[in-house]
């Protein structure tokens, strides 16, 4: 099986989605208090940005799967994994803002353009959304003080999880690294203009 995902119909759009969901928090605010890999002694205020990146991921994937749902005209086993990822979307949605309380940033503004126009276009950048999510929890996952560790772990195993069934939807290899890959924070700050997604 090949190993590298699909290229996307927007030029290397989902690669910058990360990046320009963190920026798009308070002005860029969150995304510079984002460290690289152990890059910071974890914190409360630490937490907090890494919750609100984290949320930003989520409102993203929940309203991504929920508009694919509408509009790519999904059949079998690819809308079965919209219906199930979109569900646990919105529950991760739900914790994180919980967690988070009054800290929470507002939803932001979204267009996902002609991603979800049709069923290939959306398991492409379902693909790639899946994987860029599991890279950036579990790059940030250091930073983050242990009570607040356990409870992240438990949302990013499950992205793990969405990422495996997406490639194996796809065709590819749904395990291709023994290591899961990072995506520091120099790397989010590089990609912020590669994204239409939020506005």
């Amino acid at each position: 099986m090949a190993h590298d995902a699909p290229t996307l119909t927007r030029s290397r759009l989902l690669t910058g989605l990360v990046a320009a969901g963190a920026g798009a928090i308070a002005g860029g605010a969150v995304l510079g208090a984002l460290p690289d890999e152990a890059g910071s002694a974890p914190s409360a205020r630490l937490d907090t940005a890494i919750l609100n990146f984290g949320l930003l991921l989520e409102e993203v994937q929940a309203a991504f799967y929920a508009e694919a749902l509408k509009r790519a005209r999904l059949a079998g086993e690819l809308r079965t994994f919209a219906e199930v990822v979109g569900g646990h979307e919105r529950e991760h949605v739900r914790f994180v803002r919980g967690a988070l309380g009054r800290h929470a940033q507002p939803v932001p503004k979204l267009d996902f353009g002609d991603d979800t126009a049709d069923a290939q276009r959306f398991a492409r950048s379902a693909l790639r959304l899946e994987d860029l999510g599991v890279k950036a929890y579990f790059t940030q996952a250091v930073n983050l003080r242990p009570a607040t560790l356990a409870q992240v772990g438990r949302i990013a195993t499950v992205e793990s999880r969405h990422a495996a069934w997406i490639r194996d939807l796809a065709g590819l290899d749904p395990a291709p690294d023994p290591v899961e890959p990072t995506l520091d924070a120099k790397t989010v700050r590089q990609t912020l203009k590669g994204s239409g997604y939020v506005r």
